[in-house]
């Protein structure tokens, strides 16, 4: 089986850091409650305009009014508070003494998304890292995980052998669906307001594998 993984709010809690350092971050500039919502509401788990991001930050915690370092800023406090969610080094150790291939499969910047497998150390846990930023494509464009695909050696595999599993309708599930591949979404507790449903719909990433693996069967 080849599973492609995708990293924020899949393998790792992007959501989760971002909400700590936001709160932190207002806290030290002595801002309220609503302004912190007002900053989780741009950020959109991560979907939102970074300038956009930026430009509230400036606004409302009295930052420099310098868009390019305020998202710098933003995003070092985004690595520095990521961790992988529970069970996921036992999960992909679990998979790859299994035969099975591991790629992580992720929208961002080249900078920004490495800096966050290396904090995690999960680049020796898996067998291929394709990052958007680097390839010039993103999901829900195919050609991301085909890309993937070809650096597992899987290009000619069958494509009921694959998974792409992540948090995502507009972009996980859809690039799966694109690329004809069978696909998992890790709902975290959400209710599917996509349009084409996936194959598999779990609430966290270990329940989405187990699950895509027993249908696999």
């Amino acid at each position: 089986m080849i599973w492609l993984l995708d990293l924020d709010n899949t393998l790792l809690a992007r959501t989760d850091a971002f909400a700590a350092w936001a709160a932190a971050a207002v806290a030290e500039a002595g801002a309220s409650d609503e302004d912190l919502a007002d900053v989780l509401e741009v950020d959109q788990d991560g979907h939102g305009s970074k300038e956009a991001l930026a430009r509230v930050l400036i606004d409302r915690l009295g930052w420099d009014d310098d868009v390019p370092a305020a998202i710098t800023r933003f995003r070092a406090g985004i690595v520095d508070g990521v961790r992988l969610y529970d069970g996921v080094p036992t999960l992909l150790e679990e998979l790859r003494d299994a035969g099975h291939r591991v790629a992580v499969v992720t929208n961002g910047t080249s900078a920004q998304q490495r800096a966050k497998i290396a904090r995690c150390g999960l680049g020796s846990r898996v067998d291929a890292v394709v990052v958007s930023g680097e390839e010039g494509v993103a999901k829900p464009d195919p050609r991301l995980l085909e890309i993937a695909l070809d650096r597992l050696g899987a290009a000619a595999v069958d494509r009921d052998e694959v998974w792409m599993v992540g948090d995502t309708a507009h972009a996980d599930v859809a690039a799966g669906h694109a690329a004809g591949v069978r696909t998992a979404w890790v709902s975290h507790g959400r209710a599917w307001a996509g349009t084409r449903r996936p194959d598999v719909v779990a609430a966290t990433t270990r329940e989405a594998i187990e699950v895509a693996s027993a249908v696999a069967r």
